[in-house]
């Protein structure tokens, strides 16, 4: 194997696979980009076995042939090369490559092609094109509300259905962890040719390295779902997610129904002062109260340790004075998903879930649990 290659192009293919690269997998192939030369094309595949990433770059060619080099290692390398030459790969004994540029050469050891896992079948039928700002947007309101815990296999991943608009087709995204639940939608064309009366569930590190292809530029990403895969393309790069082969909870029957108090708050105001508060509440739990009255909110956390915090902003609310408990985080991460002037909260009472949405804006909604705080 033998090519030439602009340095930045091939750090950036390099960067675009690193998610996916597992650095601590028990099989090492897997820390390993497997690099094949056909023609006058170069293809650089990663995978961690659940998600497969493909990248094309068109390069120099001298001889085809296939080497899996360590990810990481390959792209440290390119990054420190000298920029007066292109980069220049070529193989030598065994599965070693010799990787130049300029008067800077470097000796990599590979392992051999065929220890790479096969790639998963190209779906076939015609994929459904997605705006790409559109899906970004999408997966940002919801992705921080997926569950990291990995014994709650069902809550781990993105729920992804068409949604219950009257006009256009929507494409809605769901996630929980069990203590708060964020749902986005977004115009999505036909996507009802690929998720007419289907839901997939797609792993919440899959929905990000899908985010990341739909940010690589402007333009448009193809989304198909077979049995077991999501795969999405854009330009030269294609994703690979696993689905989870799991049950996600009927998210509907989780919408408070009688949260009859509103607050509406200034959006950036309430995003600032949750951020100054959020320094002093205790680090395992984040914990701060919000206590209405009136025309006003004070927002305060206490921690054992350090101190406490206040801070104060105005509020629409007609209600009794109530004080409710919630984890910091789990509150700015729902305001973010708010891009309206105001965000409005919904309440029942001091133990019950409350809604965060936008004043006007239908297409996004968050529900947080309270916590108690003595």
């Amino acid at each position: 194997m033998n090519f030439t290659v602009d340095q930045d192009q091939l750090i950036d293919v390099l960067t675009g696979i690193q998610g996916v690269a597992e650095r601590r997998h028990t099989m090492p192939v897997l820390s390993h980009a497997l690099l094949t030369v056909t023609g006058s094309n170069l293809t650089v595949v990663s995978s961690d076995l659940e998600i497969v990433i493909r990248c094309l770059q068109p390069v120099t060619a001298g001889e085809p042939g296939s080497v899996a080099l360590p990810a990481r290692k390959f792209l440290d390398i390119a990054k420190v090369l000298p920029r007066e030459a292109p980069v220049t790969v070529a193989s030598k004994e065994g599965n070693y490559i010799e990787i130049s540029a300029g008067r800077s050469h470097f000796r990599l050891a590979g392992l051999p092609a065929q220890e790479f896992p096969d790639m998963p079948e190209k779906p076939k039928g015609k994929p459904v094109s997605i705006d790409g700002e559109t899906f970004r947007k999408l997966a940002e309101r919801v992705v921080a509300f997926a569950s990291s815990d990995e014994t709650r296999y069902n809550l781990a991943g993105i729920l992804m259905e068409k949604g219950d608009a009257q006009a256009g087709e929507m494409l809605r995204m769901v996630a929980t962890d069990g203590h708060r639940l964020a749902m986005a939608d977004g115009e999505a064309g036909n996507i009802g040719d690929l998720l007419a009366s289907r839901k997939v569930l797609v792993p919440k590190k899959g929905v990000q390295e899908i985010r990341k292809l739909a940010e690589s530029g402007p333009g448009s990403i193809d989304l198909f779902a077979s049995e077991k895969f999501l795969f999405a393309a854009k330009g030269d790069t294609e994703v690979w997610v696993r689905l989870l082969d799991a049950d996600f909870p009927d998210y509907r029957q989780v919408v408070p129904k009688e949260n009859l108090l509103m607050a509406s708050v200034n959006r950036n105001a309430f995003a600032e002062v949750l951020r100054r508060v959020a320094v002093m509440a205790p680090d395992k739990v984040h914990s701060v109260k919000l206590s209405f009255s009136g025309k006003q909110l004070e927002v305060s956390s206490t921690s054992p340790d350090h101190g406490e915090a206040r801070d104060l902003l105005e509020a629409e609310y007609e209600g009794p004075a109530m004080k409710i408990g919630f984890n910091g985080r789990y509150l700015q991460d729902a305001v973010s998903g708010i891009a309206e002037e105001t965000v409005v909260l919904q309440m029942k009472d001091e133990v019950s879930q409350v809604i965060l949405r936008p004043e006007k804006d239908a297409s996004f909604l968050a529900i947080v649990m309270p916590m108690r705080i003595f």
